[in-house]
């Protein structure tokens, strides 16, 4: 409750500043600000309504996409009392300092409000839906012939309720796979936010997505139910149950914990899964002894494990797999391209967050997933589908 209390006493600050800035000004500039403000405060004021009104199941992907929704709301609302707040201060000081009245300061507050609106805009509407696929070849010393070309394609972090109502999208994103004739298909998990139910009957759409040597998942942290308002341990294993009855529905083989030997043009490898728990930055892992105990060194083996410091926690052993294939950082769904990749704040949370990563020679690719979660919005951080292919270095 305490969120929706600070946003409000947020949004009244704004509207006094523009009440009180654009008092004297251009009744065109004043009629456009208060329009994109008003529409802003309806929005906040329907999704607060309906979030506190709700009594139906929490993790329903109608509720759960609210709540993503909303988080669009809540940090534009921040990000813009911020710019107004904090233009003030600096601006003030500086006439302090330069001992003059400093101009410009109205104008440069509504450039940059409307700047932020039109980018969290955009992001909600169309950056959290432009698929890209991203394409890397990955060269492996004394790989085995018959591996050399291989396609693995790597998905994560689908957070099904972000597609609600817009399940097309979903059924685009599994076409896309498809055109690209995988050899194996990954999905390093995630697949809902809160509960099971987000899972609603995206399995009949996700099991549409297939690969000629097979399709394999990993549990992600949120899909254990530990992130639903009132979590208890009952409710815990009846996610996990539910959770993985549908993910298998999907068409994968779920690895917990396990490891299995496919056959890719006569030569064997290994896919090994380890589960991810945990919130945020306080990550638990399964049971990377269990699996690696499991390899077999003249093969090549491929670990799924949904957060990337996993891969530094499976090197504990001295036995990394060739290849390792994780999520979970989304990227924050925020960043700035530039040249040699993307700047984003998640490079400061985590030290493997987006792209190929190598030790000796073992990799580790980091996807930043397809779904949202947090917020309903991409902002420079598109949603990807993986495409990587095996060479004999």
């Amino acid at each position: 409750m305490w969120i929706f209390i600070t946003l409000v006493l947020i949004d009244l600050y704004i509207w006094w500043r523009l009440v009180t800035d654009l008092r004297k000004r251009n009744i065109v500039l004043r009629l456009i600000s208060f329009t994109f403000k008003t529409a802003l405060s309806i929005v906040l004021i329907y999704l607060v309504a309906r979030l506190v009104t709700y009594k139906g199941e929490f993790d329903d992907p109608a509720n759960a996409f609210r709540y993503i929704a909303f988080g669009v709301i809540n940090i534009l609302i921040i990000a813009v009392g911020s710019v107004y707040l904090g233009l003030s201060i600096v601006t003030r000081l500086a006439g302090r300092i330069l001992r003059r009245k400093m101009s410009g300061l109205v104008i440069t507050n509504i450039i940059l409000s409307g700047i932020l609106i039109f980018l969290f805009a955009d992001g909600y509407f169309r950056q959290r839906f432009d698929v890209r696929i991203i394409r890397e070849e990955i060269p492996f010393r004394g790989l085995d012939s018959r591996l050399d070309g291989m396609k693995i394609i790597l998905i994560s972090d689908l957070h099904l309720s972000s597609y609600h109502r817009h399940y097309g999208k979903l059924v685009e994103a599994v076409n896309l796979i498809n055109s690209e004739k995988p050899d194996l298909l990954i999905n390093t998990g995630d697949f809902v936010t809160f509960g099971w139910k987000e899972f609603g009957m995206c399995d009949t759409i996700l099991k549409n997505a297939t690969a000629t040597g097979g399709s394999f998942a990993v549990i992600g942290n949120h899909d254990d139910g530990t992130y639903m308002p009132d979590y208890d341990e009952e409710y815990g294993r009846e996610c996990m149950d539910k959770v993985s009855d549908k993910i298998r529905a999907s068409g994968y083989t779920l690895l917990n914990d396990t490891t299995v030997l496919i056959t890719h043009n006569g030569a064997q490898l290994s896919v090994s899964g380890v589960v991810t728990h945990g919130h945020r930055l306080n990550m638990r892992f399964g049971d990377f002894d269990k699996v690696m105990d499991q390899y077999d060194d003249s093969l090549f083996n491929l670990l799924l494990v949904h957060d990337p410091a996993g891969w530094k926690a499976a090197s504990e052993n001295g036995r990394l797999p060739d290849l390792t294939l994780s999520g979970h950082t989304h990227g924050m769904q925020i960043g700035l391209p530039a040249p040699g990749g993307y700047i984003s704040p998640a490079s400061a949370i985590h030290e493997y967050w987006r792209g190929l990563y190598s030790r000796e020679n073992s990799y580790l690719f980091v996807t930043t997933g397809l779904g949202t979660m947090g917020m309903a919005a991409r902002i420079f951080m598109p949603p990807e589908i993986i495409v990587l292919t095996l060479r004999q270095e």
